[in-house]
């Protein structure tokens, strides 16, 4: 079952907890929020006003990390 991809309310938490590849995206970005304390709390709109970036532009990164892993998992089906 494939899951509604993160929003801009969604925390960082479970963005990385559901869609790891997304790491990928906040490395990317040059961001702390791989193991921050706080991604529990932090929604991606919250990352965006903080490191300055356009919630556009991280929304399409986070989904094509999401798409491109899911077309990994299925390709391995």
């Amino acid at each position: 079952m494939d899951r509604k991809p993160p929003q801009l309310h969604t925390s960082v938490y479970e963005t990385l907890n559901n869609w790891p590849k997304t790491a990928g995206v906040f490395q990317a970005f040059k961001t702390a929020c791989i193991g921050c304390y706080l991604a529990r709390f932090c929604s991606l709109q919250d990352v965006a006003d903080t490191y300055h970036i356009q919630p556009k532009e991280w929304m399409e990164e986070m989904g094509k990390a999401i798409q491109d892993s899911n077309l990994l998992i299925r390709s391995e089906r």
